[in-house]
């Protein structure tokens, strides 16, 4: 388990029904607030969160990276857990405006800045604003009930310290939880995508896991069985009144990848061994060997070939986001020309010299 002070996570991803965004619930006023960057394409916005994001790493502070779905190597935004705020890119496809927010100008907390750098591309610097308060999005979490045995079991490991070991007992899921929750009730669900389907490939974030997790549970879904096994765990882990982490699957966001409990340093997981970090406690819970093994064994050829079209078209699917991602490359060719970097450099620099932590 690492020390926690960096993790990374996608706020959108390129689904099968199109483009699949979670920044307005992560943005949420009052209990976080963001300096709001808007710029055209290769205006330096990246770059901007990069180095902050590299100063707050510096001074010591716990850093969140955002990184775009459409390109890896960019980054949306930073947020800084500790100071409760951050940046984002507030440009398409992922806007954020100042409207929709409700935000007040000349009260010091949340800036709109404008990284064009400087007057050769016509910026000129916003008013102050601050976010005012907008409740916060919660997730709606279903009720489990009691028909997943191996799931209540193998939530026994909420129970367990982030570096405990476990109880005596084969504890169950709910008992295993219940006296963390005692009296706090349902919080709502953080919701965050660990990986995506990029111009670069599948991009997965194993470290971000390692962050919160010690003991990580696998679990099969070659037969779509981990969707209600995470769904169990999610609910009574919610009732209870514990923090979750729950991760949308990157091509159906209506199923989901993983969930995770950091309080109680416990991650359950639907994927393969090598999305494991490597060094974290595992266990494997094969889920593929519940459904009928007779039945299995006749539509086992249907499933080879059902998974090796679905490679297949990832494979174009990924091509055309190749494809696409060059188109940008040459429209921020068009704009770099118009930039005075410069200018960008030297507000980078004189902002840092105030920076929070520093």
């Amino acid at each position: 388990m690492n020390n926690g002070l960096e993790t990374r996570y996608f706020l959108s991803a390129l689904t099968g029904a199109g483009y699949y965004a979670l920044h307005r619930q992560f943005l949420r006023p009052p209990e976080r607030y963001f300096c709001i960057l808007k710029g055209g394409p290769g205006c330096g916005k990246s770059t901007f969160l990069k180095r902050v994001g590299d100063a707050g790493s510096a001074a010591g502070l716990a850093v969140v990276r955002l990184h775009c779905a459409g390109d890896p190597a960019s980054l949306d935004g930073v947020y800084f857990p500790e100071k409760r705020s951050g940046f984002f890119d507030g440009t398409a496809p992922h806007t954020v405006d100042p409207a929709p927010l409700r935000c007040e100008r000349r009260i010091s907390g949340s800036r709109h800045v404008l990284p064009h750098g400087g007057a050769r591309h016509g910026a000129h610097p916003r008013p102050e604003r601050r976010l005012r308060h907008v409740p916060p999005a919660r997730a709606a979490v279903p009720h489990g009930g009691g028909r997943a045995r191996c799931a209540r079991h193998a939530g026994a490991g909420l129970s367990r310290g982030p570096g405990g070991s476990a109880p005596p007992g084969k504890e169950h899921l709910h008992a295993g939880i219940r006296h963390a929750g005692q009296g706090l009730g349902a919080r709502p669900v953080r919701a965050a995508v660990l990986s995506a389907i990029t111009c670069e490939g599948r991009i997965f974030f194993p470290e971000t896991i390692a962050a919160h997790c010690a003991r990580v549970y696998l679990l099969d879904d070659g037969c779509g069985l981990a969707e209600e096994f995470l769904r169990i765990v999610r609910a009574h882990a919610v009732r209870c009144g514990l923090d979750v982490l729950s991760c949308p699957d990157p091509l159906i966001p209506s199923r989901t990848q993983a969930v995770l409990v950091p309080s109680r340093g416990v991650g359950f997981l639907a994927g393969t061994p090598d999305d494991v970090p490597e060094g974290l406690t595992q266990r494997h819970i094969r889920l593929d060997v519940l459904p009928d093994p007779v039945r299995q064994r006749a539509l086992r050829r249907t499933m080879r070939s059902d998974t090796r079209q679905q490679q297949l078209a990832l494979a174009s699917a990924v091509e055309q986001l190749r494809m696409a991602n060059l188109l940008h490359n040459e429209l921020e060719a068009v704009y770099r020309p118009c930039m005075d970097f410069a200018a960008l450099t030297t507000f980078t620099d004189r902002y840092l010299r105030t920076f929070p932590g520093t």
